[in-house]
């Protein structure tokens, strides 16, 4: 389970990758049916202190390990290192599924 949200996080890079390679090399398609750009609504802009909050109650409640792997799949030690509105995003929604499978 530890690894999980790892495996899931490389897995969702590799895609990335692929797509980003498409659209460099001029492929029309650079989206996956996963996620169609037309039909996307904008993801909500979490602040700092909201995605502290959340990893600091999930590490509270032993999820420690998983809240870590999260940061690193991430490239980042801790989340101060975060800037990215779209990346903090993107944690908020990996640490909300830690625990509720």
């Amino acid at each position: 389970m530890k690894d999980q949200v790892l495996i899931d996080g490389l897995k969702k890079l590799s895609r990335d990758i692929a797509d980003l390679a498409s659209a460099l090399e001029g492929n029309e398609e650079v989206y996956s049916a996963e996620a169609p750009s037309a039909e996307l609504e904008p993801a909500k802009q979490y602040t700092y202190e909201e995605v502290r909050a959340v990893l600091a109650e999930k590490a509270r409640t032993g999820f420690r390990a998983e809240v870590k792997a999260i940061l690193t799949s991430h490239g980042v030690k801790q989340l101060s290192d975060v800037s990215d509105p779209a990346v903090l995003a993107e944690i908020m929604s990996e640490a909300e599924g830690i625990g509720n499978a």
